[in-house]
């Protein structure tokens, strides 16, 4: 069946599963699935459009809103917006649902979360899934009130949703009022009005859940449900958006969806509800560079992360792909999963998941390269869906790297470029540390069509990147500037779509 077909059929279902019969929801849910139908051609001709990433079938998608392992399926909630492929849906937000087997092969669902737009909800935020005390996914949610007297006290709250069958599909509000709102449960009625993104952890067998904008405001579960809460306290270190707080190898990481996204390691005291940020900080991934852009649709690179478990135990995290050009019937994409883990120094690791290899097609390896103060061109390396592992050793060059998407005279493309301490990812700079233990730099490369994610020295660093080269410049080259670099192996893989 094909993706626009099932997503319409979906949306049909998401519907007759809220039993909204208002007639204002039942025109908004008419005008968003045709207006995903009628993007759909456009969206298909794109040859832009990533072919090994998840997206929707057309329209704008942003935050990785929701995401988990549950029944031997990891399903993925995300904001979407189908009214438009060039705009985020400040009116219009819903969370869309996906799932897959195997982390590679995604399969479009029936939409999760709709506004309720009789109840003047103006869209729905972001947040998080999680299991009560019974072993049942949940979702939370931040309810956008289109009006004052939607809400409690005229701010944004936090509504529950849980599901009516073990596939996900449909669902249903917890209660016909918010888990969590301003003056309500000790949640103080100065809270930011703009408080969101709840994302819920435990520690101690206690359930705790956390927010964006409302300096570290923490808040307990106060039965197994998961549907009474009252306020616990603050927490240092909460910032930027979709903070996402969790447990790796006996510490806690939280990361932040800052500009560029951040992490930081630490201990958490659940008696104090204290945060003590004793361990590595850094930044998650360097694709907005030193000056993003400030409009909210031209934001690049890796942003609006979700982490969770899956059955081996492992920590993956998925984001939003943003920066794409308007004007093509989509915007954005999700991350390839990455597995998180600490090195021995207690800094964040991010390797793309294992599971992606079965996508690799055609092979070629070259081993030994020598380059000196020259570009050469890799024979039989082309192609604008590539995996590129490139490991480089006892450079005595100014500078060193690799050129992808490279037009034929080696002009034009896409390069990455190793200098003074700083790799330098189509424009955004990366600082890298050089040590003496290490004295190779390995380059972990994904391309897929206009998407690129770079993992750094065995997942030290990361970059995102959306960039725009000729459609013809497909070609793979290494260079060296004043100076020679060995290249000693070069591994690259033509890849195959999902779609």
């Amino acid at each position: 069946m094909k993706m626009g077909v099932l997503l319409l059929i979906s949306a049909t279902l998401a519907v007759s599963v809220y039993g909204q019969t208002d007639d204002a929801n039942k025109e908004y849910h008419a005008k968003a699935m045709a207006a995903v139908k009628a993007a759909i051609p456009q969206a298909e001709k794109d040859p832009t459009r990533p072919v090994y990433h998840f997206r929707p079938p057309a329209q704008w998608m942003n935050d990785i809103c929701g995401a988990i392992y549950y029944k031997g399926w990891y399903h993925i909630f995300y904001q979407y917006n189908p009214f438009s492929g060039d705009r985020w849906g400040e009116d219009y937000s819903l969370w869309g649902h996906a799932r897959s087997a195997d982390l590679v092969g995604w399969e479009d669902l029936p939409w999760a979360l709709l506004p309720m737009k009789d109840r003047g909800e103006r869209r729905c935020n972001s947040g998080c899934v999680a299991l009560d005390g019974d072993g049942r996914p949940m979702i939370f949610y931040t309810f956008v009130p289109a009006r004052k007297d939607a809400t409690r006290l005229g701010k944004r709250e936090h509504w529950g949703a849980v599901p009516l069958d073990d596939d996900l599909i449909r669902w249903r509000r917890v209660k016909n009022e918010p888990l969590m709102a301003a003056g309500m449960n000790g949640v103080p009625d100065s809270v930011n009005g703009g408080w969101s993104d709840p994302f819920v952890f435990r520690s101690n067998g206690r359930t705790f859940v956390t927010f964006k904008s409302c300096k570290g405001l923490v808040c307990e579960a106060q039965n197994k449900e998961l549907t009474r809460w009252k306020y616990a306290g603050r927490m240092d270190g909460v910032d930027g958006e979709c903070p996402n707080f969790f447990t790796l190898a006996g510490k806690w990481v939280l990361l932040r969806s800052t500009r560029p996204p951040t992490y930081v390691v630490g201990d958490f005291d659940s008696e104090t509800i204290a945060f003590h940020m004793s361990g590595a900080a850094g930044v998650l991934d360097y694709g907005f560079g030193k000056n993003p852009p400030k409009d909210r649709s031209w934001t690049r690179g890796l942003y609006a992360t979700n982490v969770f478990a899956d059955a081996d135990g492992r920590r993956v995290m998925l984001g939003w792909v943003c920066g794409f050009k308007p004007g093509r019937g989509w915007n954005g994409c999700m991350s390839l999963p990455r597995i998180l883990t600490l090195d021995k120094d207690r800094r964040l690791i991010q390797t793309p998941a294992p599971e992606l290899k079965q996508l690799r097609g055609r092979h070629l390896r070259i081993e030994n390269l020598n380059i000196a103060n020259e570009s050469k061109i890799i024979d039989g390396a082309r192609g604008d869906t590539l995996e590129i592992i490139a490991e480089f050793i006892g450079a005595d060059a100014a500078a060193f790297g690799l050129k992808v998407r490279c037009s034929a005279d080696g002009q034009d493309a896409v390069t990455l470029k190793y200098a003074d301490g700083i790799l330098n990812v189509a424009g955004t700079e990366a600082p890298i540390e050089r040590r003496e233990d290490r004295k190779t730099l390995k380059l972990h490369i994904f391309l897929d069509k206009s998407v690129m994610e770079v993992f750094i020295d065995e997942g030290r660093m990361s970059v995102t990147r959306v960039n725009y080269p000729g459609q013809k410049d497909l070609g793979v080259a290494a260079f060296s500037e004043n100076g020679d670099v060995a290249l000693k192996s070069l591994d690259i893989w033509q890849m195959r779509p999902i779609w």
